[in-house]
């Protein structure tokens, strides 16, 4: 019957111009925006150097990227879930929202100098958007919402967005990129001599447990190592996994190493800062035994571990369904 649906459920899809046919289909069904640009081969994309989540509030999360030369960014399909819109918001309403509450990051959007595709470290594509967007989204929401203009059905972006105002407020939007992706320790020489003095201590401290026994007995069941006999040193792989997930996964290569040269006995630990490096090293062994005690064996565990503690360059692995789980 002519008239029986609304007008966008019976007008025939539009692809943006040079798209390919798989590009716009990927682009409709996961709401990922695509400039109008030529499809460039898969390896001709810029590439993602640093990747990681910054968290803004308790349930507020963005996907950072930087790419090579340092452009910092985020993942377009993270930002309209970083502000309370869900992921799959088709590309005319978000360019819609855009134009009525933040002009601005529309303009961003817009240029395909500031958004296009990009490969992720883990092989796949995704579109990326220049720093200063997310500023301006939030800020968009809430200056709405003080003029009393923000739609009933878009109130509940108000908590969210007030989240990420008060967070930008505490960090900028570079700072806050950096500290996601780890590129803050990758910046320039000077940075990285910042960062032995901020985490490696000049002398070595007196030993203290810093490696709860859940934390072995979380790996040992990964393989049916029985753990608790004094008498039986650990197999080799548990300190392979120690190294690789625990201190590579939140130091950089050359603080390691620079404290394996420093140390002549002892543990590695016991040259970390007395604040920032032996904090940042209980987090991740809280954050490993957790990953090893939900996991299934050391196959599961290992992939569950390069996707939660995932450095550039690594080869990402498949996470494999507990036994029993449908």
């Amino acid at each position: 019957m002519p008239g029986a649906f609304p007008p966008e459920w019976t007008r025939a899809p539009q692809p943006f111009a040079h798209s390919s046919r798989r590009d716009w289909k990927q682009q409709r069904e996961s709401g990922s925006l695509l400039m109008s640009q030529p499809d460039r081969a898969h390896s001709d994309r810029p590439k993602v150097e640093y990747h990681g989540e910054a968290r803004l509030g308790i349930d507020v999360s963005v996907e950072c990227a930087v790419l090579a030369g340092g452009r910092r960014g985020y993942v377009m399909r993270s930002l309209r879930q970083a502000i309370g819109m869900r992921t799959n918001t088709p590309v005319p309403a978000f360019e819609r929202f855009c134009a009525e509450i933040a002009p601005k990051s529309l303009s961003i959007m817009t240029n395909t100098s500031s958004c296009f595709e990009v490969q992720m470290p883990h092989g796949a594509t995704g579109i990326w958007v220049e720093a200063g967007i997310l500023k301006d989204l939030a800020g968009g929401v809430i200056r709405a919402a003080l003029a009393n203009k923000l739609r009933a059905n878009r109130r509940h972006l108000v908590e969210p967005c007030l989240a990420i105002m008060e967070a930008l407020a505490v960090t900028g939007e570079i700072a806050l990129i950096d500290e996601a992706t780890g590129y803050q320790h990758h910046r320039e020489p000077a940075a990285l001599q910042d960062l032995f003095a901020r985490l490696i201590s000049k002398t070595a401290a007196d030993w203290k447990q810093r490696f709860h026994p859940d934390y072995y007995r979380a790996l040992c069941r990964l393989f049916g190592f029985p753990y608790g006999d004094k008498h039986r040193p650990l197999p080799g792989i548990i300190g392979q996994i120690t190294e690789r997930y625990v201190y590579l996964a939140v130091f950089p290569k050359e603080i390691v190493d620079e404290i394996k040269a420093r140390r002549s006995s002892g543990k590695l630990h016991q040259w970390l800062t007395d604040g920032e490096g032996l904090n940042l090293l209980i987090e991740q062994i809280k954050k490993v035994t957790t990953i090893a005690d939900s996991s299934v064996d050391y196959r599961d565990f290992d992939a569950r571990c390069s996707q939660a503690c995932h450095r550039p360059g690594q080869q990402l692995s498949i996470i494999y369904p507990k036994q029993g789980a449908r």
